[in-house]
This record gives structure tokens, sequence and C-alpha cells, in this order.
């Protein structure tokens, strides 16, 4: 093998090509300007890792003169944890093979690493064997940080625009529970404004009814040898009154179902007092009693009168909606709401939250069910499809702002399958 600086002269002036024939003077001139003019560093490292030619390019990227660095190990300009590619890539072109364009990191004279492209070739003597290999290397620092600071800046973008996805969803949220409270407190001073006007109505109206009442009465006491005339108007106006009696005794209810006493209550026991005081209408009507009741429910903050009032006036719908006899069925369940629906979310505004332990009660009748036009306006005062006399209207009225108060929600449909309606309370259990 030729010395270090010999072979530095010959790759360094061209004298050795790839194909093994020395070319002229004038491309040896050529090759030099190449070599020496040359943007990339250009250098020669012989089989055995000692480098033994290095351009000016070389000496700007790498920061060794020339005459330092030839006849060097280039292990000097590989970092520690790269070593091992060094070893791989001699024996790579020995076995003649090319490589193009690999990136690793290299290291300056000053111990700064450096981001190179590397492309590396053999070179051959005259009778084709590899003698070195010819390395071309590009700096590209400069690329990699603006490539890891655009990453960074993406990393960074998209860190942001998530942030950003994430207060508008805070925002849409809060601008819905802002909304929905808003609703609530209308509503509430809807309910407050009516509760009052009820109450005053009531007031004024229930004294008068007393005295007409009174009076009414009297003259059927009093009255010799009435003839039936006076006996039937004497009766219409006592049923009129009475009527109209039940109707202040609903107004009165309505305005005070703003006004809670609660404590820790069993809804089976409240479904129970319920029974008892509808039992008198259920053997009226000839209504079998059908009691689907949990054994395991927890305990519920409720107003114990005003939620017995609730369950008596569904009782009561429930028995009207079957004139000729049927099946009442009362049940009480514990659930755990698993997925969104009606009133389930994930909200703060949502009545209840998915995942939460809820008790829900069904009172179902087997009569002809709801149509579409009744049921949008179930919960508005004085609406009754009951015959005159039979209802106020104030019953499921009633209910609606009861169970609200409660934390709780009601709704009236159809049994599934048709053949009846069902009546759905739901109140959040107290937690164990």
């Amino acid at each position: 093998m030729k010395g270090a600086g010999a072979e530095q002269k010959d790759v360094a002036a061209g004298t050795q090509n790839l194909n093994g024939s020395g070319p002229d003077a004038e491309v040896r001139s050529r090759l030099d300007a190449v070599w020496e003019l040359a943007n990339d560093a250009l250098f020669a490292v012989s089989l055995d890792g000692i480098i033994v030619a290095w351009n000016r390019a070389a000496e700007r990227i790498y920061g060794y003169p020339a005459q330092t660095i030839i006849g060097k190990p280039l292990s000097l300009l590989v970092p520690e944890d790269r070593r091992h590619e060094l070893e791989t890539t001699i024996t790579s072109i020995a076995r003649g093979a090319t490589i193009e364009h690999f990136e690793t990191i290299r290291l300056r004279s000053d111990g700064v690493p450096i981001d190179v492209s590397l492309s590396i070739a053999p070179t051959r003597d005259e009778k084709g064997r590899v003698t070195s290999a010819l390395a071309v290397a590009r700096d590209i620092t400069a690329i990699k940080q603006a490539l890891r600071q655009a990453e960074v800046s993406s990393v960074k973008l998209s860190e942001r625009e998530a942030m950003l996805r994430r207060a508008l969803l805070a925002l849409r949220k809060s601008l819905e529970e802002t909304k929905s409270t808003q609703l609530h407190l209308v509503q509430a001073a809807k309910l407050e404004s009516i509760g009052r006007l009820a109450a005053g109505v009531a007031h004024e109206v229930k004294n008068p009814l007393a005295v007409i009442l009174f009076a009414i009465d009297y003259l059927a006491e009093t009255v010799q040898r009435p003839d039936a005339n006076m006996v039937g108007a004497l009766n219409d106006a006592r049923e009129a009154v009475l009527r109209a009696d039940s109707v202040i005794r609903g107004l009165l209810e309505f305005s005070t179902a703003t006004e809670l006493t609660v404590s820790k209550e069993d809804v089976n026991s409240l479904l129970q007092k319920a029974l008892l005081l509808v039992r008198h209408a259920l053997t009226k009507s000839h209504i079998f009693v059908v009691e689907e009741f949990a054994s395991d429910l927890p305990p519920v903050m409720l107003d114990r009168t005003k939620i017995e009032q609730v369950f008596v006036n569904l009782m009561i719908n429930a028995v009207d909606a079957m004139p000729s006899g049927g099946t009442l069925i009362v049940r009480s369940r514990r659930e755990q709401l698993k997925e969104p629906g009606p009133d389930v979310g994930y909200r703060r505004s949502d009545p209840f939250r998915v995942g939460q332990t809820v008790i829900v009660i069904e009172i179902e009748d087997t009569g002809t069910g709801i149509d579409e036009a009744t049921r949008s306006r179930l919960f508005d005062p004085f609406f009754t499809t009951k015959p005159p006399g039979r209802g106020t209207g104030l019953g499921l009225a009633v209910c609606k702002p009861i169970v609200a108060l409660h934390g709780g929600t009601i709704r009236i449909g159809n049994r599934e399958g048709g053949g009846g309606a069902r009546a759905t309370v739901i109140f959040q259990s107290i937690r164990p």
C-alpha cells in the first residue's frame, strides 16, 4: 500500500481514477479544480480508516487543516455512540458497495456535533481492487435545525390548537349552561308569579264560596216542601260550588309547589302510602294492582307530603284512564345511567349525568294510551281530557314543578308495544 502522503497526492490530483487508468494533464487540472473549489467536504480514507486526502471545504466544515488531519484516523470525526457506523461503512466499501445520502452526526475539531449527509464510493487500482474510499460530506446542520424548529413549532401549534379547541368547547358548554340556567330562572320566576297569583285568587274566592255553600245548605234545610225544580237547582248549585272549591284547592297546591321540606325517604313506602290513599278508587273501578318494588333502593331526599301528592295524582290519572277496569302497575328500581339520553348527558346543566345512580319510578295503566296532541299539553295548567266535573287540569301541572324542585324529572308517554300509558319519575339517590 502507498504511504499516506503519496495516496493523498494521487487522490487529490485525480491520478488514481475509478477505472484504473491515469488521466492526462488536462483532466488532472480539472479534477484539481473540482477538488479544491467544491462546496462539499471531499476526503479520502484508506481501508484501515486513515484519512489520506482532505479538501478546503472539509477544512471549513470540520475545522481541521489538511496538514493536521491527514494521516489521522477517521474516528476523530465520529461520536462515541456512532463508532459502529464507521466499521460497518468501511466493510461495505471494501466489498465494493456505494453509500448515498446517509444522514448522520459527526464532530468538528472543537467537539461541536454537526449533521452531515454522506455519500461514499470505493476507489480502485489498475487491477480493479478497492484500495480506499472517497467521501462527499454535506453540512446539513442548518437544515436539520430548521426542521427541528419547524417540528417544535408544529407541536406548539398543535398544542395551542388543542387548547383553543378545548377553550371553545368550554365556552360553548358555559354558554349552554348559562342559557339553561337563565331558562330555569325564568321558569322559576314564572312559577313563582303564577303561584302568588293563584294563592291570591284562591284565598279571595275560597271564603265567598264557603258562604255560598252555607247558604245552599241552609236553604235546603229550611225551605218546607220544596218542589222538584228547587231541589234540582239547589243540588246543581251545590255541585258547582264543590267544583269551584276543588279548583281552589288545586290552585293552593300549585301555589305551594315551590316550597319543600325534605328528609331521607324510602320511595317504596311513599308508593305504598299513595296506593292506600287511592284504594277506594281502585276498588270502585275494579282495577288490579301489580307491585314491582326493588328491595335494594337507597334513600332519597324528598318532601314526603308533596311526593305522595305526586304519586297519588299519577295513580288517579291511571285509574281514570281505565273506567271499565284494568291493571295498575307500580314499579321502582335502582339504575345506573350508562349512556346519554333524554335528560341524561355529560354537562353540568343536564338533570342527570352518565354514570350516575338514580331511582326510577314507573306507574303504568292498561287504558287506551295518550295521543300526540294530548301528550304535548299534559303539564299545562287547567288542561284535562276528563269529562266536566271529573278533573281540574291542575294535577299534572302541580306534579312537574314538585319533581323538578327535587332535582328529578317526570315523563309521560305510552307503554312499549301500546296498550296504556306510563308515567316515569326519576330522582337522584343519596350517595352511600
